[in-house]
């Protein structure tokens, strides 16, 4: 009996309900973090969060514009306890911002922001996703 209510007592500090979920992304294969979402991997110290898009002037697909437009994202990126937010564009020599950062070892690239634009449909905020690249650049 003492045995069960050993058990029983101890095995829920020992769960993992309280720890923070992961989501493992595989390195240098691009996939999406929906916005206001965070992506942890589960094996390394890093995540990243999708914190808002602060430009999107892309040309829609359905419209003839006079220049491709671009997308600009902002990420808050965390490796072992550092953490800082980047800028990143689609575009990057129209104002200088980044397609691509490197922060603590790693990697990041803007691929895609989804869905395109399209003047006949309309898109909620919670459909927007976020494709990214990392890779490991120090082991």
């Amino acid at each position: 009996m003492k045995k069960i209510l050993f058990l029983i007592f101890i095995i829920p500090f020992f769960s993992c309900k309280d720890e923070e979920p992961c989501t493992t992304f595989v390195f240098s294969e691009p996939f999406e973090i929906p916005i206001h979402e965070t992506i942890s991997h589960c094996t390394e110290l890093i995540s990243i969060s999708f914190l808002d898009i602060t430009q999107d002037s892309r040309c829609p697909e359905n419209v003839t514009c006079v220049w491709q437009g671009l997308v600009e994202v902002e990420i808050l990126v965390k490796v072992n306890g550092d953490e800082e937010s980047f800028l990143l564009s689609s575009f990057p020599q129209f104002e200088g911002v980044p397609s691509q950062v490197d922060f603590n070892g790693y990697s990041i690239s803007l691929v895609d922001v989804i869905p395109y634009p399209n003047t006949t449909k309309k898109y909620r905020e919670e459909d927007l996703l976020l494709s990214l690249l990392v890779e490991k650049t120090v082991d």
